[in-house]
């Protein structure tokens, strides 16, 4: 799930932080830059590893801060293919489920990746699985014939086990230029902006899904 990366950049420090030792000013400064940021093809930066190596400080003229040219590691998010992680379902659509994991939000579970019979429930604003289901084409065809007994149920907030299928990174697009005698549109204010960096989950699999769903079909096997 977490990954470390070595890159190399120059990091700036301003003249207020020389009281610190360098390297403590060097390792605030990478935080403060690249925690909690995405970078394109290697993930979401989570916190400085280790200092790697670093050159002396040089000064630019007209500012008055230092440069140093640092190599580091970074601790990235960046699940593999394959792997399975605990989240809680965050949201869902007719098109899937938005998951969770408090520090990540942008999971998605396509609604082609749930296991069938499923079906999404408009009341309730989730998606069910069929456990047993009785006619499987006629399920198939009309899966919210079912009722409501018989569904197990996606809810908000419940504990999900998924298996990242492929992750997906997207360049930002500049947008219009909003200024004096220029109006936000309503098409632009609506329109969704795409998260840098997504995960696309699948719960298709034997003990993926609800963990609840498995602990209760081992109890029956017991008993």
């Amino acid at each position: 799930m977490f990954v470390l990366a070595n890159l190399v950049d120059t990091i700036r420090i301003e003249a207020k932080e020389f009281r610190k030792e360098a390297a403590t000013a060097i390792h605030e400064a990478i935080n403060v830059k690249f925690a909690n940021k995405v970078l394109q093809d290697v993930g979401l930066c989570v916190c400085l590893h280790d200092l790697l190596s670093c050159s002396a400080g040089k000064v630019r003229w007209g500012d008055g801060c230092l440069y140093y040219q640092v190599t580091f590691r970074l601790v990235v998010f960046r699940p593999m293919i394959g792997e399975v992680l605990l989240g809680k379902i965050k949201s869902s659509n007719e098109d899937g489920i938005r998951v969770s994991m408090g520090f990540y939000d942008d999971i998605y579970i396509p609604a082609t990746l749930i296991p069938s019979p499923r079906g999404y429930d408009h009341t309730e604003r989730a998606w069910f699985w069929v456990l047993n289901p009785a006619d499987d084409e006629q399920i198939e065809q009309d899966p919210l014939m079912v009722p409501k007994e018989d569904r197990a149920y996606l809810d908000r907030d419940e504990p999900i086990r998924f298996r990242v299928e492929a992750d997906e990174f997207h360049e930002a697009e500049p947008g219009p230029v909003f200024g004096e005698g220029k109006a936000v549109t309503a098409e632009h204010a609506a329109k969704p902006k795409e998260a840098p960096y997504v995960v696309i989950g699948g719960i298709t699999s034997s003990g993926l899904g609800l963990p609840s769903w498995w602990s209760n079909a081992e109890q029956v096997m017991e008993e």
